[in-house]
């Protein structure tokens, strides 16, 4: 944000109090006239008469002056089209938005604030969802989109809805839902990290809440968010075989979802889980799905929805402090209040600055964190060295023999299939040459299409997993060396190479720049974060406590995680058994990893 010259237009909040800033967005009929705004000082309790805006500041560097109290005061552009639209023609409008109610320049009152947004969204006569203006679709795009989730939010019912399919047409409604699909995927307020606790804390989202529940808004037109939901809920979601079944409209929502039902079952519960377990479970769910400008946030946004009222000192927001200090206070209370070493999957070599156990929460994990996980009884944790290593106790399964390509990203216009073949072609020459086949398969094409199936189906939310089970038996030519059949007949060909794009497109969404490598086990690998690169010698174990596999490299007297992969072999027992079965949930691993740390004695080692 540009810096603020002058003297602030804030009178300072009490310390202690209740007391909050809204603005007072004054009328003007004109679109492009300037936006005035005067600061006012209200009491944080229910009735207040003000509206919370919820947004994405947008690029921080990029402003426009806007009048606060009469002064220029910067403002993103994103914000700035807002307050354009939200503004009345005829009279004034009361609304709290955080970069201009809260004194950016105080870092103390930052901090502060932070504890009471939970109350200033949950209090607000509405939530206003500003999605940024029509770009890069058009006004009228748009409102057909509206309409479009409208009507489907109205026809939640079957009879209602096979008329509704009979009338539209099963191509026009695919084509209405891919427009749908494009459009929220353009809007960034769908990853932001405070948007969880901005809608969550309102009612839950049933169309018969409407009146109270947060609205969507784009340029003049909007929606109220229970009809995404409900179009979510029954189009999309619904497992009832007489019925079509719509994609995912966003990776997001269903976590949003999530945690919006999890806060809701949280307040109605007494006593039933931790502060600690509650953390690992939210920020379990928001890794590598929602994103923050500063990485401080990433921890703070969720500490509204923990309901812990005082919070323990470690977690207190505190914007004088560096955002490792922050992450590393977060890991050190999850693992000294709960032992919960499922955290340590959401570690990441690409924050250089924190000890590599500690979750710097910027990826997804395939075994989400239960909201009141407990720890196995065989897991041993111990914070050592002023917070900076943690002693715990591992099995190892071999060490890394060879390491082979990542799929890059795919550019626009070029062949999925040539591309896909060249990568094969690639893994192959790495990861064979002068090795015995992969243990259990009766080739290595074999081998890297089951170990990629299991993987893309661990990671994607699907409804229907039921191509991963059947594609599974029909290892393409295309993975084995082999060219079509010249005796089948065209429309076989043809139809055999659309469903080879089909399912090649899926394992595009997950695989890419993810690495593959050999073990000495004859066993292939991926790794699970993007971008960590393994080392010929690292270490493949299991750590007593977390379920996954992990990549260890030697580090002074112990170790650092290099990261999560997964396999085509785990010790004794072939992943193909389990692993094309995890959409049906993760009890089996469970099984395996407990199981073994029973009969198994581990090494204690230190990781850093």
């Amino acid at each position: 944000m540009e810096k603020i010259e002058g003297e602030s237009p804030h009178r300072p909040l009490s310390v202690n109090g209740k007391d909050i800033r809204i603005i007072k967005l004054l009328p003007n009929n004109s679109r492009n006239a300037p936006v005035k705004c005067e600061l006012e000082h209200i009491t944080l309790e229910p009735g207040a008469d003000y509206e919370a805006v919820s947004y994405c500041w947008g690029d921080a560097s990029v402003t426009a002056p806007i009048l606060l109290n009469g002064r220029p005061y910067p403002v993103t552009l994103n914000l700035l089209a807002g307050l354009r639209y939200l503004r009345s023609p005829d009279s004034v409008r009361r609304l709290w938005v955080d970069s201009l109610c809260i004194n950016q320049r105080e870092t103390v009152e930052r901090s502060r604030e932070i504890l009471k947004m939970r109350d200033i969204y949950r209090l607000a006569k509405s939530v206003l969802i500003w999605l940024g203006d029509y770009h890069p679709f058009t006004r009228l795009k748009v409102k057909e989109i509206f309409e479009h989730v409208t009507t489907l939010a109205k026809c939640c019912v079957e009879a209602e809805d096979m008329a509704l399919i009979r009338s539209t047409g099963y191509d026009e409604l695919w084509r209405k839902h891919s427009e749908l699909q494009n459009f929220i995927q353009s809007r960034g307020w769908f990853q932001r990290i405070w948007v969880l606790q901005e809608v969550s804390v309102r009612p839950k989202p049933y169309m018969k809440h409407v009146a109270t529940a947060p609205k969507l808004i784009c340029g003049d037109l909007s929606l109220p968010f229970p009809y995404l939901r409900a179009v979510d809920e029954y189009w999309v979601r619904s497992t009832d075989a007489k019925r079509v079944s719509l994609p995912p409209i966003c990776p997001s929502l269903d976590r949003i979802r999530t945690i919006w039902y999890g806060h809701q079952n949280l307040l109605s519960e007494k006593g039933g889980t931790t502060l600690a377990q509650r953390l690992a479970w939210i920020l379990g769910l928001v890794a590598g799905r929602f994103h923050a400008t500063d990485q401080r946030d990433i921890v703070y946004a969720m500490l509204g929805l923990l309901e812990a009222d005082p919070l323990p000192k470690e977690l207190l927001p505190d914007y004088s402090k560096y955002p490792n200090q922050v992450l590393n206070d977060c890991a050190f209370f999850i693992l000294a209040e709960s032992r919960i070493l499922n955290i340590l999957q959401y570690n990441s070599m690409l924050t250089k600055t924190l000890p590599t156990w500690v979750p710097d929460w910027c990826h997804d994990s395939w075994c989400p964190i239960k909201p009141a996980e407990q720890p196995h009884p065989k897991t041993h944790v111990r914070v050592i060295g002023n917070g900076w290593a943690l002693e715990v106790e591992m099995i190892a399964f071999t060490k890394v023999s060879c390491v082979g390509p990542q799929l890059p990203d795919r550019h626009p216009g070029s062949s999925l299939i040539n591309k896909w073949t060249n990568f094969i072609h690639d893994a192959e020459d790495a990861l064979t040459r002068n090795q015995q086949p992969v243990w259990g398969y009766r080739s290595f094409g074999d081998a890297l299409w089951h170990l990629l199936l299991a993987f893309d189906l661990s990671r994607q939310e699907l409804h229907d997993p039921g191509w991963h089970l059947g594609a599974a038996e029909r290892v393409p030519g295309l993975f084995l060396g082999e060219s079509s059949s010249s005796r089948e007949s065209e429309n076989i060909r043809e139809t055999k190479q659309l469903e080879l794009e089909e399912n090649l497109a899926s394992l595009q969404a997950t695989v890419p720049r993810k690495i593959l490598f050999r073990c000495r086990d004859d066993s292939i690998g991926i790794m699970c974060q993007p971008r960590v690169t393994p080392r010929e010698g690292d270490m493949v174990v299991t750590i007593k406590g977390a379920y996954a596999d992990f990549v260890l490299r030697k580090h002074s007297d112990g170790y650092q995680i290099i990261g999560t992969c997964e396999r085509s072999k785990r010790g004794e027992s072939a992943i193909g058994e389990i692993g094309l079965h995890r959409w049906a949930g993760t009890t089996h691993l469970h099984t395996f990893y407990e199981e073994l740390w029973t009969v198994k004695d581990g090494q204690r080692v230190i990781l850093y």
